[in-house]
């Protein structure tokens, strides 16, 4: 497994109420926009994975940063066959890098306007 890209987005929540989105799945479904059906998904207190396709695998983490939480994705190369080839391709997807770094700082304002609404 090797990183590809990684990408931080600060919440202004405590760390206790970010883990908890991302451990009853509410992170992954909002992430993905519900579609999962070719994705698995597993957990560890704190951190969902989730991979699909031939090579990736994306994993959303919460750790303290003060009174607020540091969100981070990152996402993974996890072929087993062909791995060369996927930095390789993954450089025509122009864009990628900034899609990635977009991706969790949506999340991020997402999670804080779910905690907003949900207190």
């Amino acid at each position: 497994m090797k990183l590809l890209y990684e990408a931080h987005a600060t919440v202004d929540a405590p760390v206790g109420s970010v883990r908890a989105l991302i451990d009853d799945g509410w992170v992954v479904d909002t992430f993905l926009g519900g579609g999962r059906g070719y994705v698995d998904v597993d957990h560890r207190p704190g951190t969902v994975g989730f991979q699909g396709h031939w090579w990736y695998r994306g994993e959303i983490s919460a750790e303290p940063d003060g009174s607020r939480t540091t969100l981070t994705y990152r996402v993974f190369n996890i072929a087993r066959r062909s791995a060369w080839a996927v930095p390789m391709a993954n450089r025509f997807f122009i864009g990628y890098r900034a899609t990635v770094r977009d991706g969790v700082a949506g999340l991020a304002r997402q999670v804080e306007d779910r905690l907003r609404t949900a207190g």
